[in-house]
C-alpha cells in the first residue's frame, strides 16, 4: 500500500474524529450536561459516530451485492447520522460564536463606559477652564469690591482715630468731676446710714415688746394646761376613794361580802379610765414643757435678730466715723482715680496705635492686589490646573484602556466578520449613510449574525459530508491496491476471511489508532469519575458553575456560597461600593466591627487576594433544624467575598490575625468534607472560613452570646452548599446573577416566616396568610452622573395583587384580633402585619409616589424625584424611581438608602412619637 493511501485514510480519520467529537460533546450537554448520564450519553454517540463511518465503507464495499433493504436503511442511517453530526458540529460552533460575542459584548459595553467617561472628562475640563475664565472676571470684580471694602474700612479706621483723642480730653474733664462726685458721696453715704442706724434702733424696741408679748401667751398656756392637770387629779382621787371604800371593809366572812375582792374587781373596771386619764396628765406635762420650749426657742430668735441689728448699727457708726474722719482715704480714691484715668489713656493711645497698624496693613493689601497675577495665567488658578490634569490623567487612562480592549476585539476576530458584512451587505451600507451609532450598531450586529450563521452552514456542509466521502476515498483506494496483489496473496486473504494478516496489515493502521485513542480517552475519564463517584459529580457541577459565575464581567461566586435558607441576600458591585455604602447603612455592626481587617481588604482588595472586580455579598438567615430552639430569635449574618489569590489572602489572614503569636486569639480548624478552612474567635463571636473560591465571615446578632459550636455548624452548612449542587440560591439566579447594578437587595418573604420557630396558633396564622406573604422583593440601584435609578420588582407566587387587596387583607386581620388566641399580638404577627401593611407591593408604590423633597430634611442634594409603578398578571409589580442628585456616586446611593428606609420605615410614626 502506498503512502498517499495511508494520507487518505488518516485525515479521514482525523476529520471525522473531530466532526465525531463536536457531536458527542454537544449531545453529551444536550442531553446529560454533568450528571450519572454523561458517560453512557458519550459512549452511544461515539458508538453511532464509529457506525456511521463503517456503514460508510461497507455500503461502498459491497454495494452490488447487499441486500436492497439493508443498503437503504443502512444509506438513510450514514445521511441521518451526517445530519445528526452537522447539528451538532453547528451547534457547538454557534455556542462558540456567542460565547465569543458575549466576550466581544462585555468588551463594548466597558468601551462604551469608558468613552462616556472621556466625554464627562471632557465636559469637566472644559468647565473648570469656563470656570477659570468666569474666575478671573470674578476675581478682578471681588478685588474692586474688596479695595473698595479696605478703603472704606481705612476711612473707619480714621474715624476711630479721632474718636479716640477725642475720648482723651473727655477722660481729663471726668477725673476732676470725679473728685467732686467722691466728696458729695460721702456726704450722701453719712446721710443714709444714720437713717440706718434709727430704723435699726426702732426694731430693736419693736423686738424687745414682742418678747414680752409672747412670755404673756406662753404663761396663758400653761396655766390652761395647769387646770386640766388638777381636773384630772381630782378624778383619780375619786377612784382611788372608791377602791379604798371596798379595801376598808376587810376580807368577807359568814353572810359578808370580801372587800378585797370587791375592790379588785372594781379595779379591773377602772383600769381603761385610769389609763386613759395619766396618757391625758402626761401630755399634758408634754404641752407645758413644749410650750417652756417654744417660748426659749423664741427668746433665742429674737436676742440673734436683735444681735444682728446691733452690730449692723455698730458698722454703720464706724462707717460713719471714717467718713467724717477719712481723708487718707479720700486721698487713697482720687489716686486711684488718677491711676484709672493715666491707665485710661495709654489704653487710647493703644487703641490708636492699633487702628494706625490696621490702616498700614489694609493700605499694603490694596497695593499687593494691584500688582499680584496668578503664575498660571489670568484665567486659571493651582486648584484648577490640578483638577485639569488629574482628569486628563484619568482621560489617558481611559483611553489606554480603550486601546487594550479594542485589541481583545480584533483578538478575536470578529473584525473578519465585520468587514465580510461591510462589503456584502447593503443594509450596513444604508445604515452608516444615517451616521445614527444606535442604528449602525444593530444593523451591524445583525449582518455580523447572518454571516456567521452562512459560514457556519458552509463548513458544516463540508464537515462531516468531507470525512466520510474520504472514508470512501479510502476504501477505494484500499480496493484498487488490493486488485495489484498477487493471485497467492490474494488465495491467502480470501481463505483468511478478511481476519489474521489481512486484519493486521498497514492499510488498518489509522482504524487501530483511532480505536485506542477513544478506548483510551473512556478508560482515563471512567476512572476518573469512578473514583469521585456521586459527589465528584456535584463538584465537577459546581466547578463549571463557579467558572461561569467569574468569567463575568463582575465576579459573581459569591453568590454560590448564600445557603438556600436565607431570606435576605444584599450584592455589592464591589469592596468600593462595599465601604462607601454598605458599612456605614446595610452591613450589620455586630459582623463589621469583629472583622478587624475588613476596612484592609475594602481599601485594597487586590492586595489582600481578593477579586477585585467580584461581588460582595451580604446574607442573612435564621438558625438550622439544630439550633432553631434555642437559639429563635437570632438571626445569622453573613459576608461573602471572592477570592483572586488564595496564598495572599492566607498570608494576609496570618499577619493581621497575628495567627503566628505563642498563644493567639483565634483557633484554627482544617475541615475535610467540605473542604475548607475555619477560623474561630477564641471569645468573640465571629467566624471565618475560606476554600479556594471564597471566603465568608459568620456572626450572628446575640453576639453577646457566642457560640462557637453553633457557629462552626452553620459555616459547614455554609459551605456543603457553596461546594455542592449545580446552581445557586433559586430564588438569587433570576433575579441578581449576571445583572448590572451598584446595589441590589432581595427579600424572600416565604424563607422569612418559614425560617421562625411558631407556635401551634402562628403556624394556622401562616397558612391563612401565605399567598399574601409569600413574595419577593428585589431591588437594585445604579448611579449615573445624573442620580440615582432604582427598581424594585415584587414577585407573588399567588395572583393577589387586584382591587380587592386591602379589602382582603383587613378582613383576615380582623378575623384574627376576634380570635381568643390572638397569634397577632407575637413578634411573629407583628411582623406578618407589617409585611401585609407597610412593605406590599401596593403600600410602598403609593408611599413612594407620595414623597415629598421639600418636607424631607437632610436630602437637599436631591434636585427630583420621579416614581412609576405597573401591576402584571395580578401577580408581580414593578417600581421605578429616578432620583436627580448634585451628589454622585455612594454619597448619592448613601441618601437614596437614607431617603427609602426613611419613607418606607413602618415603625416611623411611634419613633416620632
Amino acid at each position: 500500500m502506498n503512502v498517499f493511501t495511508l494520507m487518505i485514510g488518516a485525515s479521514a480519520l482525523f476529520i471525522a474524529g473531530c466532526a465525531a467529537y463536536f457531536s458527542v460533546r454537544g449531545i453529551a450537554l444536550t442531553f446529560g450536561a454533568v450528571s450519572a448520564f454523561t458517560i453512557p450519553i458519550i459512549i452511544m454517540a461515539s458508538s453511532l459516530e464509529f457506525g456511521k463511518l463503517i456503514a460508510a465503507s461497507f455500503l461502498y464495499r459491497n454495494w452490488r451485492t447487499c441486500h436492497p433493504t439493508l443498503r437503504t436503511y443502512l444509506l438513510l442511517a450514514v445521511l441521518l447520522l451526517i445530519g445528526i453530526t452537522s447539528a451538532g458540529i453547528y451547534g457547538y460552533l454557534s455556542q462558540a460564536f456567542e460565547q465569543t460575542l458575549s466576550q466581544v459584548e462585555g468588551y463594548e459595553k466597558e468601551i462604551n463606559s469608558l468613552t462616556r467617561q472621556q466625554s464627562e472628562y471632557d465636559r469637566m475640563i472644559l468647565a473648570y477652564r469656563t470656570s477659570g475664565q468666569k474666575g478671573s472676571a470674578m476675581r478682578e470684580e471681588k478685588q474692586a469690591e474688596e479695595r473698595a471694602r479696605l478703603e472704606s474700612y481705612i476711612e473707619e479706621r480714621r474715624k476711630d482715630i479721632e474718636s479716640a483723642e477725642t475720648s482723651k480730653t473727655r477722660l481729663s474733664e471726668e477725673s476732676g468731676q470725679m473728685i467732686l462726685g467722691e466728696r458729695k458721696r460721702r456726704e450722701e453715704e453719712k446721710d443714709r446710714l444714720e437713717k440706718v442706724i434709727s430704723a435699726r434702733s426702732t426694731s430693736i424696741v419693736s423686738l424687745e415688746e414682742e418678747k414680752k408679748t409672747y412670755k404673756v401667751e406662753v404663761d396663758q398656756r400653761i396655766a390652761r394646761e395647769r387646770d386640766k392637770e388638777v381636773k384630772l387629779n381630782e378624778r383619780l382621787a375619786q377612784l382611788d376613794a372608791a377602791v379604798k371604800a371596798y379595801q376598808d371593809q376587810g376580807p368577807g366572812g359568814f353572810l359578808k361580802e370580801d372587800g378585797f375582792k370587791k375592790a379588785a374587781e372594781l379595779l379591773k373596771t377602772q383600769a381603761e379610765e385610769r389609763e386613759g386619764l395619766r396618757a391625758d396628765l402626761a401630755q399634758i406635762e408634754g404641752s407645758v414643757e413644749k410650750a417652756r420650749a417654744d417660748l426659749n426657742l423664741r427668746y433665742d430668735s429674737i436676742d440673734e435678730r436683735i444681735a444682728s441689728i446691733q452690730s449692723e448699727i455698730s458698722d454703720a457708726n464706724l462707717k460713719i466715723t471714717s467718713l467724717t474722719t477719712g481723708g487718707a482715704e479720700q486721698a487713697d480714691n482720687i489716686r486711684s482715680a488718677m491711676e484709672s484715668l493715666t491707665k485710661a489713656r495709654e489704653a487710647v493711645d493703644e487703641r490708636i496705635a492699633s487702628l494706625e497698624f490696621e490702616i498700614a496693613e489694609a493700605s499694603k493689601i490694596i497695593t499687593k492686589m494691584s500688582e499680584s497675577q496668578s503664575q498660571f495665567g489670568p484665567d486659571s488658578s493651582e486648584e484648577l490646573e490640578n483638577k485639569k490634569s488629574e482628569l486628563l490623567t484619568k482621560k489617558e487612562d481611559a483611553e489606554r484602556r480603550i486601546l487594550e480592549l479594542e485589541g481583545n476585539i480584533r483578538a478575536t476576530d470578529i473584525g473578519s466578520f465585520k468587514f465580510v458584512a461591510r462589503a456584502f451587505d447593503s443594509e450596513v451600507a444604508a445604515a452608516e449613510a444615517t451616521e445614527n451609532p444606535i442604528l449602525i450598531k444593530e444593523t451591524m450586529d445583525r449582518a455580523v449574525n447572518r454571516v456567521v450563521k452562512w459560514f457556519i452552514l458552509i463548513l458544516v456542509l463540508v464537515f462531516d459530508p468531507l470525512a466520510v466521502t474520504l472514508v470512501i476515498a479510502y476504501n477505494a483506494s484500499l480496493l484498487r491496491n488490493k486488485g495489484t496483489l498477487s493471485d497467492a496473496e490474494k488465495s491467502q486473504n480470501e481463505n483468511n476471511d478478511g481476519t489474521s494478516v489481512g486484519l493486521f496489515r498497514m492499510a488498518n493502521m489509522p482504524i487501530f489508532l483511532l480505536l485506542l485513542g477513544i478506548i483510551g480517552y473512556f478508560v482515563y475519564d471512567f476512572m476518573d469519575l469512578k473514583g469521585t463517584t456521586s459527589l465528584s459529580s456535584n463538584k465537577l457541577a459546581k466547578a463549571s458553575l463557579l467558572g461561569k459565575l467569574s468569567s463575568n464581567q463582575i465576579d459573581d461566586r459569591a453568590f454560590a456560597y448564600v445557603p438556600q435558607k436565607a431570606f435576605g441576600v444584599c450584592a455589592f458591585s464591589g469592596l468600593r461600593m462595599l465601604e462607601e455604602v454598605g458599612m456605614p447603612k446595610i452591613i450589620s455592626r455586630d459582623l463589621s466591627d469583629q472583622i478587624p481587617f475588613i476596612e484592609d481588604i475594602a481599601w485594597d482588595p487586590e492586595s489582600c487576594g481578593i477579586e477585585p472586580n467580584g461581588r460582595a455579598i451580604y446574607f442573612l438567615q435564621f438558625p438550622g433544624e439544630k439550633y432553631r430552639t434555642d437559639r429563635s430569635s437570632d438571626i445569622l449574618f453573613g459576608l461573602s467575598l471572592p477570592i483572586a489569590d488564595e496564598d495572599r489572602l492566607k498570608d494576609f489572614i496570618l499577619r493581621n490575625l497575628d495567627l503566628k503569636a505563642i498563644s493567639p486569639p483565634w483557633r484554627i480548624q482544617e475541615n475535610a468534607s467540605p473542604e475548607y478552612l475555619s477560623i474561630h474567635h477564641k471569645t468573640s463571636h465571629i467566624s471565618v472560613g475560606m476554600d479556594q473560591h471564597c471566603i465568608v465571615f459568620l456572626t450572628s446578632w446575640w453576639s453577646d452570646r457566642p457560640d462557637p459550636a453553633f457557629l462552626d455548624e452553620e459555616m459547614r452548612e455554609v459551605f456543603i452548599y457553596g461546594q455542592g449542587g449545580s446552581s445557586l440560591h433559586n430564588k438569587i439566579q433570576p433575579s441578581l446573577s449576571g445583572k448590572e447594578y451598584d446595589i441590589a437587595l432581595s427579600l424572600f418573604g416565604e424563607n422569612f416566616f418559614n425560617g421562625f420557630e411558631k407556635s401551634n396558633a402562628e403556624r394556622e396564622m401562616w397558612n391563612e396568610l401565605r399567598d399574601f406573604l409569600s413574595f419577593d422583593i428585589t431591588l437594585t440601584a445604579n448611579s449615573d452622573l445624573d442620580g440615582v435609578d432604582i427598581e424594585a420588582i415584587y414577585k407573588y407566587d399567588q395572583p393577589v395583587l387586584n382591587s380587592d387587596y386591602g379589602f382582603k387583607v383587613r378582613a383576615k386581620l380582623d378575623k384574627m384580633n376576634g380570635d381568643s388566641q390572638n397569634s397577632l399580638d407575637s413578634v411573629y404577627g407583628e411582623f406578618a402585619e407589617v409585611f401585609l401593611q407597610s412593605l406590599d407591593f401596593k403600600t410602598v408604590s403609593s408611599t413612594l409616589k407620595r414623597i415629598d423633597l421639600t418636607q424631607s430634611e437632610g436630602f437637599e442634594s436631591f434636585d427630583s424625584i420621579r416614581v412609576g409603578s405597573r401591576e402584571r398578571a395580578n401577580s408581580e409589580g414593578s417600581i421605578s424611581m429616578n432620583i436627580s442628585s448634585r451628589e454622585k456616586g455612594g454619597d448619592a446611593l448613601r441618601l437614596a438608602v437614607d431617603l427609602l428606609v426613611d419613607a418606607l420605615n413602618p415603625l416611623r410614626g411611634e419613633d416620632s412619637n
